[in-house]
């Protein structure tokens, strides 16, 4: 990993040098490598602040995942109407729901449908597959409960692939979007434990996706304009084995295709860790975002914080980058969760 404070990169992170000075903590000891911005209270993105940005932005939108809306599980079901409602009071018009949506039960997608169609102004939703989106494997086709000991349960990759694919409207698991003018890529795996037991939870990306995947960040490319990537599964494991990448299968090649672009930031779900960490944004040439879960995110032990439910909202002003955690139960933004990108 490189320093955060490096002048070659062409996005350069905001420092909260004067803000720690100030406590008495030496700079060092802040994490290295990626550090919340300092900003005063009457900053309009301040996290103090409970009400929407009165600035006017080139473009907003908000980041979940994790949802986990199972038709058996009213808890995430209310914490997901939590998060669309606090979305709306927020005016976010655009939304990426980053995986894990329910357990690729037919049921779970249809009880996610009818949450979303409740809401009077519904964002625009984009969505990428999750691992949970291949769970129907470890479920009982017909008392549905669960059992991995009859695995796979006469289920397939196709089928799992097929729902999640009818829900969303998409032809393939991978696509692009313009909004606004910005390049939003979506990627996702294709294969799950279904094809292959030792792929267990990771993302499987074809050369298909991949070699797409370099051609749509080549698309229109402008030098210090923000890209936006989305995957369900890390790069990194976020945690106590932070430099074991295990998440996705074709872990490498993802990595040397986005090194080559400084512009992206890629944002993932899968961990659940807390917003709050200092390992919610990491950079390589690029950066890396948690976006920690809605129905459930963990403390840094991987405990349960069952009175929290987290998410992101971005807001971009042409090649700045504002990036805040919200806690949707809570109605308030998290507290050290800003972190600020601009171009030099």
């Amino acid at each position: 990993m490189r320093n955060v404070q490096t002048l070659l990169l062409p996005f350069v992170f905001l420092l909260a040098i004067t803000v720690a000075e100030s406590n008495g903590i030496p700079v060092r000891s802040l994490p290295a490598i990626a550090q919340p911005s300092a900003f005063t209270n009457n900053s309009p993105t301040s996290p103090q602040a409970n009400q929407p940005s009165q600035q006017t932005f080139s473009l907003v939108f908000g980041v979940v995942s994790d949802i986990h809306v199972q038709s058996s599980n009213p808890y995430a079901q209310n914490k997901f109407q939590q998060m669309l409602i606090d979305m709306e009071k927020l005016h976010v018009p655009n939304l990426v729901i980053n995986g894990d949506l329910g357990d690729g039960d037919p049921q779970d997608y249809e009880t996610l449908a009818k949450l979303i169609i409740r809401q009077k102004n519904q964002s625009t939703i984009f969505y990428t597959i999750g691992n949970h989106e291949f769970y129907q494997v470890y479920h009982n086709p017909i008392s549905k409960a669960w059992s991995p000991e009859t695995f796979p349960n006469g289920e397939t990759d196709d089928a799992a692939l097929k729902r999640f694919l009818k829900f969303t409207g998409r032809s393939r698991v991978y696509y692009d979007e313009y909004l606004e003018g910005y390049h939003f890529i979506f990627l996702g795996s294709e294969k799950s434990a279904i094809s292959d037991r030792t792929y267990g939870d990771r993302a499987y990306l074809s050369d298909n996706q991949l070699t797409w995947l370099e051609s749509k960040l080549k698309e229109n490319y402008t030098p210090n304009k923000p890209i936006f990537v989305f995957l369900h599964q890390p790069l990194i494991r976020l945690g106590s084995n932070q430099n074991k990448p295990d998440f996705i299968i074709q872990s490498d090649h993802l990595r040397e295709i986005l090194n080559r672009f400084p512009e992206v930031f890629f944002f993932n779900g899968h961990i659940h860790r807390q917003l709050e960490l200092p390992t919610t944004v990491l950079r390589e040439e690029f950066v890396m975002i948690n976006s920690s879960s809605v129905a459930l995110p963990r403390d840094v032990n991987g405990q349960a914080l069952l009175n929290k439910s987290e998410g992101l909202v971005v807001e971009v002003i042409k090649n700045r980058v504002v990036i805040k955690g919200r806690d949707f139960l809570a109605k308030n933004w998290i507290s050290g969760a800003r972190y600020e990108f601009y171009s030099k």
